[in-house]
């Protein structure tokens, strides 16, 4: 499983896992195929963990995937995205990562699992009780 998501409407999560070595391309078909999912909705947390990533970056697809990621879904997102990445992952990569994290409204980056989850948790389910 290089790339893949998951979206759970009784814990109303989105979740996207991406492990081992990963094709730029294949990423950027799991980010488009979540987003025409007629399950997705923008307003639904989103936990994006990307330790144990190893990325194979293709040089054509870095534009079209950065455009997408900043135009279209990261534009419409109205709900959190917590992005969890790994102290091993590579310099650039990770600043890469950062890059559009930072580009998206409403998203944070970690390097710990549980407090990623926290505060998706604190953000988005703190007022639902």
């Amino acid at each position: 499983m290089p790339a893949a998501y998951h979206i759970s409407e009784d814990e109303e999560l989105i979740t996207v896992r991406a492990e081992g070595e990963v094709d730029l391309i294949d990423l950027f078909e799991t980010a488009k195929n979540l987003y025409a999912d007629p399950a997705y909705c923008a307003s639904t947390p989103l936990l994006v963990d990307l330790r144990n990533m190893r990325v194979k970056l293709e040089a054509a697809a870095v534009k079209p995937f950065n455009r997408f990621i900043l135009a279209q879904f990261g534009r419409n997102r109205d709900a959190s995205t917590a992005v969890v990445v790994d102290s091993e992952m590579n310099r650039e990569l990770c600043a890469a990562i950062y890059w559009l994290n930072c580009a998206i409204g409403g998203s944070e980056m970690f390097e710990d699992y549980e407090l990623a989850l926290k505060w998706l948790i604190k953000r988005e389910f703190a007022n639902v009780l």
